[in-house]
């Protein structure tokens, strides 16, 4: 009889320590999922930091190079026929270039042309768009140069010319007499070069370099503004 008392209470035993050792392998193995669990939470919320970090540098570089400068004003001062040949018209504006702020350098000038589209020839440099992105002190903007005026009934040969100031682009027409002025310079007076000649131009950062003429069909008493875009070229718009 006690051996039998003895195997049944060292059954009994025998199955308690299984379901401990069972019941404990469980709990670690509930642990460990719990632990993969709060670390592949955790790489989420860490890939969602990055995500959205990169969402807000691909929104400010998206910004930077959409930034649009006012760089010069038009306004319409005159418009009526030729008298010396009445078919046509003559439009008289008064062209004034601004400052970085976007206020007027000067009175401006006044210019007659012939017809009622104004066209207005400028030199136009776009750097490469990491440099914009970055707001690169010289590179951080697309720069223009204006060269003149002409109508539709004129050859642009026969334009008025723009007497720009000095050699300083927009928009950075205030400058001062640093290496700006030197880096610019070097970039106008060889720009034909620089426009037919990629490595030279990739060497200054330079994504390309080439004339624009944009125009606008002028109606009497209207102001336009000239627009020039951080990564891209010029646009006239009614005010």
């Amino acid at each position: 009889m006690r051996f039998f008392l003895v195997l049944i209470l060292a059954t009994l035993t025998g199955i308690a320590g299984w379901w401990t050792v069972f019941l404990k392998g469980q709990i670690d193995g509930f642990h460990q999922d719990l632990e993969a669990k709060n670390e592949e939470i955790a790489k989420l919320n860490d890939d969602l930091e990055v995500s959205e970090a990169k969402r807000r540098e691909l929104e400010l570089s998206n910004h930077l190079l959409k930034i649009d400068h006012r760089v010069a004003r038009i306004q319409v001062v005159e418009q009526g026929p030729d008298p010396e040949n009445p078919e046509h018209e003559l439009t008289t504006i008064r062209f004034q270039e601004l400052d970085e702020a976007g206020a007027p350098i000067d009175e401006g000038q006044l210019i007659t042309v012939e017809g009622n589209k104004v066209y207005l020839e400028t030199l136009v440099i776009k750097f490469e768009d990491q440099y914009i992105e970055g707001g690169d002190f010289l590179r951080g903007s697309s720069v223009c140069l204006f060269k003149r005026v002409f109508g539709e009934e004129q050859k642009p040969s026969e334009g008025h010319p723009i007497d720009s100031k000095g050699v300083h682009p927009h928009p950075y027409a205030n400058s001062g007499d640093g290496a700006d002025d030197l880096y610019y310079a070097e970039l106008w007076q060889r720009f034909w070069d620089y426009a037919n000649d990629p490595e030279l131009a990739e060497a200054k950062g330079v994504r390309t370099m080439h004339g624009e003429a944009p125009f606008v069909q002028t109606k009497p008493g209207k102001v336009y503004r000239v627009e020039l875009r951080a990564s891209g070229g010029l646009s006239i718009t009614p005010e």
